[in-house]
């Protein structure tokens, strides 16, 4: 790319063309090399951005060298697809209550929409590289030895996923519970809403980890034994509707 080329970008242009190469990078050969992949200058190489705007757009922060700044940028959006996620997750949730809310009775209701919205998160599972990408990355952080362990860099991943939690529980089990009329089991508390994004983040992480690895027996085409047998489920709902039951009652139980 020519010199007069790379001065006609604007810094933002430069900005997202920079984080599109270490994403791509991450994406490529993040898991199997860790943090090295998200490289300025292996992104300025990848993008043929001039090495001077590149470290111009990366050295705004006073705090961070322009090379932790670029890491964490990028890391950030991949975090960030959780935002976008919880959105379309709620989005089908509110759907499935708005055809099926009035046509069935409060238990087949609560389990027509784990059955969908569950088979449907499980398919985002399998199809984003996000998920695959933050998981791995969060074992290269914490496996790292004490004296070789970006401790910034791992605190800002804890808060960012700390966010991430309490957005899912404001934006989908809050409003959730509420529109299949379920309420905290009460040896639980509000607790409850915690413990079942904890149990339902580590399931999917676990699918994320094995669609990655291409194992077998994900199927989603299994049946519930409760349910009609021309529905299928897949296992993220199965074990969705137990852990919804676990932490979970309906409202009626509690008169």
């Amino acid at each position: 790319m020519s010199a007069e080329k790379r001065q006609r970008l604007s810094s933002e242009e430069t900005r997202e063309r920079l984080i599109r190469a270490g994403y791509a990078a991450l994406a490529d050969v993040g898991i199997s090399v860790g943090l090295d992949a998200v490289s300025l200058e292996q992104a300025i190489r990848d993008s043929g951005v001039s090495r001077s705007s590149a470290y111009a757009v990366w050295s705004d922060d006073d705090e961070l060298a322009p090379q932790e700044s670029f890491q964490r940028e990028v890391l950030g959006r991949a975090m960030g697809h959780r935002v976008e996620a919880t959105r379309e997750f709620r989005e089908r949730l509110e759907q499935t209550y708005a055809e099926h809310g009035q046509t069935m009775t409060p238990l087949e209701l609560r389990r027509e929409i784990v059955r969908v919205v569950g088979n449907s998160h499980v398919q985002a599972i399998e199809q984003i590289v996000e998920w695959r990408i933050v998981i791995a990355l969060r074992a290269i952080l914490l496996s790292a030895p004490p004296g070789g362990r970006d401790e910034r860099l791992l605190t800002w991943l804890r808060a960012s996923e700390r966010a991430g939690r309490l957005e899912t529980i404001t934006s989908i089990y809050r409003p959730a519970t509420k529109m299949l009329q379920m309420v905290p089991r009460p040896e639980y508390g509000d607790a409850a809403f915690h413990y079942a994004e904890a149990a339902a983040a580590s399931l999917t992480e676990g699918l994320a980890v094995r669609s990655a690895l291409k194992v077998d027996y994900l199927p989603a085409d299994l049946h519930h034994p409760d349910d009609d047998p021309t529905k299928t489920w897949s296992i993220y709902s199965l074990v969705f509707e137990r852990i919804l039951d676990l932490f979970f009652m309906p409202v009626d139980e509690d008169e």
